[in-house]
């Protein structure tokens, strides 16, 4: 996959479009899914990541939001074995 799981949890928190939000949702489970054999003894924690995808998909502002990014970083880290912080000027 190209994209990082953090890119799409971006994306998805700036799409005014529902449809956009649906897509960048449904990139980010695909990338959970090709990799779940890495996941062993996540499944708390991945199913609080499944529901917070939900959330910000229906709602970008939900409160949800910021346990949401975190996530994402998390798995974007286990997946990738990086992370994606980078300074904003």
């Amino acid at each position: 996959m190209n994209q990082s799981i953090t890119t799409l949890a971006l994306n998805l928190l700036i799409s005014e479009r529902l449809n956009h939000r649906i897509v960048f949702a449904g990139k980010i489970i695909e990338i959970l899914r090709q990799s779940i054999q890495d996941l062993e003894n996540e499944e708390e924690r991945l199913n609080n990541f499944m529901g917070t995808i939900s959330k910000c998909t229906q709602e970008p502002n939900c409160q949800e939001r910021e346990l949401f990014y975190e996530l994402a970083q998390y798995y974007n880290s286990r997946i990738f074995g990086q992370s994606n912080f980078s300074a904003v000027a």
